[in-house]
């Protein structure tokens, strides 16, 4: 074998698997249809559905938006974008090793940029940044790249089976709390908490009155709020931050959340991150996503029972407030568990369904997919980049003034615009500009 047969280089245009590429292409609509929420609404506001936003009615019409997206995208698509993240790695780490070089070298640079890109994004674009904790995981998926399927498929079951068992006993844990409260907030406590909230609710809505010149603002309107998101000087303030500025305020809401959602990462999205990404891993070593006849029957057979088992858990997770009512502890407890579920099972589906047959799809939309998602990480963040400059102080200062309708809308049209851009970037140049920096650190040269 020649030097140059064994030489470490980029994927080539012609060796890319298409379905791969248009599934990845609309996985960002997907993830975009629920990152919306939170690019424009405050962080409490974003994860609860009872807590409301401020001065914007919630009508029936944005409730059964909310209800589609919550079943049908949310974590669905980024879980979608988790195990495509995994096959990706892996399939480095093999080239790696069928160039006679290791994976640890061009995979380690790969997520060591991806990790600064992250922290970026996340601190000083938008705290809901996925990277840095694909970073992190990908660690552990460059230890398993080389693993046989048998063995990655076990391990993505134990791992899914500590994800299940984690949102199980956190929504266990919630429903306790709100069906017997008495042995956690005695009822001297729980007056004096919703007297507290009472006189906090009715200082926030005359300081709005009073055009909020008296409102706490950052750091003070969090300690008042006793770092509670749900918190209405929580929400105000953050609200006044992302709207009005100055930099520091945002800069402070943005890092603080930020923190949170890797918190809850630790102990729980994580988790189910890792268990996608082993997915991946395992569709790579076992040819899944290949053209073979074997691999296409058994996509079919993994999107039927995905599907069988995840839609309707999905459907039923935004459901339970629909049975059960907003405010119910059971409706709370059913969410969570069935988002799970849902989560854990439909986005198999959903990788089986478009790379079986999204090739199929009209050469013109089917093209402008693929080329959507070869440039992932660019349109990635571009939506973010986007929505902030819609929602931010610095651009039009729409953070807070919407439901989900309008929401919705914004995300179709970023994304429309998005897959536009990198439809006729790709006529022009043959890699998008960030995913040439991410080669150009991960193998040492120009990539182009």
């Amino acid at each position: 074998m020649t030097l140059e047969a064994k030489t470490l280089a980029p994927i080539g245009t012609t060796e890319r698997i298409r379905g791969v590429d248009i599934a990845r292409g609309l996985a960002l609509l997907g993830i975009l249809l629920v990152n919306v929420r939170f690019f424009f609404t405050p962080l409490g506001t974003s994860i609860d559905p009872t807590v409301p936003l401020p001065g914007v009615d919630w009508t029936m019409t944005d409730a059964i938006v909310w209800s589609v997206v919550e079943a049908l995208c949310s974590f669905k698509f980024i879980s979608l974008f988790s195990i495509l993240f995994g096959f990706g790695l892996a399939m480095q780490a093999t080239r790696a090793a069928d160039a006679g070089d290791t994976r640890w070298g061009p995979g380690l640079r790969r997520l060591g940029l991806l990790l600064a890109i992250g922290l970026f994004h996340g601190l000083f674009v938008w705290y809901g940044d996925i990277l840095t904790l694909y970073a992190c995981v990908g660690v552990i998926i460059l230890c398993c790249a080389r693993l046989s399927p048998r063995t990655l498929l076990i391990a993505a079951g134990v791992v899914a089976g500590i994800t299940l068992f984690i949102s199980v006993a956190a929504a266990s844990m919630q429903w306790i709390i709100a069906s017997f409260p008495e042995p956690f907030d005695p009822p001297e406590l729980t007056a004096a908490i919703e007297e507290a909230r009472a006189a906090e609710e009715a200082a926030a809505a005359a300081a709005a009155a009073a055009g909020e010149l008296n409102a706490p603002r950052g750091w003070q309107a969090m300690t008042e709020a006793n770092f509670d998101v749900r918190s209405p000087t929580w929400i105000s303030a953050e609200i006044a931050a992302m709207r009005e500025g100055p930099f520091l305020d945002a800069l402070l809401f943005r890092a603080t959340n930020f923190v949170f959602s890797y918190i809850a990462a630790i102990f729980g999205y994580g988790w189910h991150v890792l268990t996608m990404m082993l997915f991946g891993v395992y569709a790579l070593r076992s040819g899944l996503f290949t053209s073979d006849p074997n691999a296409s029957r058994r996509r079919r057979k993994i999107a039927l029972i995905a599907g069988a088992v995840g839609l309707p858990a999905a459907l039923l997770a935004p459901g339970a407030f629909w049975i059960f009512g907003l405010e119910s502890p059971a409706a709370a407890f059913w969410h969570l568990v069935l988002l799970e579920v849902g989560a854990l099972s439909l986005p198999l589906a959903y990788a089986s369904v478009i790379i079986e047959w999204g090739p199929r799809l009209p050469a013109f939309l089917a093209t402008a997919l693929e080329r959507t998602g070869r440039m992932s990480l660019t349109v990635y963040l571009s939506e973010s980049i986007l929505c902030t400059a819609l929602a931010s102080w610095w651009g039009f200062a729409l953070f807070g003034t919407m439901s989900d309708v309008r929401l919705s809308l914004i995300a179709l049209v970023v994304w429309a615009a998005l897959v536009v851009a990198a439809t006729l970037w790709l006529q022009r140049f043959s890699i998008g500009p960030l995913e040439w920096l991410w080669r150009r650190a991960t193998y040492m040269r120009n990539p182009a």
